[in-house]
């Protein structure tokens, strides 16, 4: 690894963990309950602005195959959550 790249990877490790973060946190690697500002945080909600985008594209498709409350409707979000499930 580069030397630079590598004190400054060092640098905000230390810096995270000064501030009482998590490495996870400070390298964008955390899972939850990572503080406002770190990287963990930014990605858990770039995680979940993606989920919130993709249920909506579903949804709106899905109604334009059938009314919300109808079988196909239901059916029409089980597949395509299966599918979404089916690629991570």
């Amino acid at each position: 690894m580069h030397p630079i790249a590598l004190m400054t990877l060092a640098t905000l490790f230390l810096a995270g963990c000064a501030a009482g973060y998590s490495p996870e946190c400070v390298t964008g690697t955390g899972t939850k309950d990572c503080a406002t500002g770190t990287l963990g945080q930014q990605q858990m909600a770039q995680e979940k602005q993606g989920d919130e985008t993709l249920a909506s594209i579903d949804d709106a498709r899905c109604r334009a195959i059938a009314p919300p409350s109808s079988g196909d409707y239901l059916a029409c979000r089980r597949r395509a959550a299966g599918s979404r499930s089916a690629g991570r």
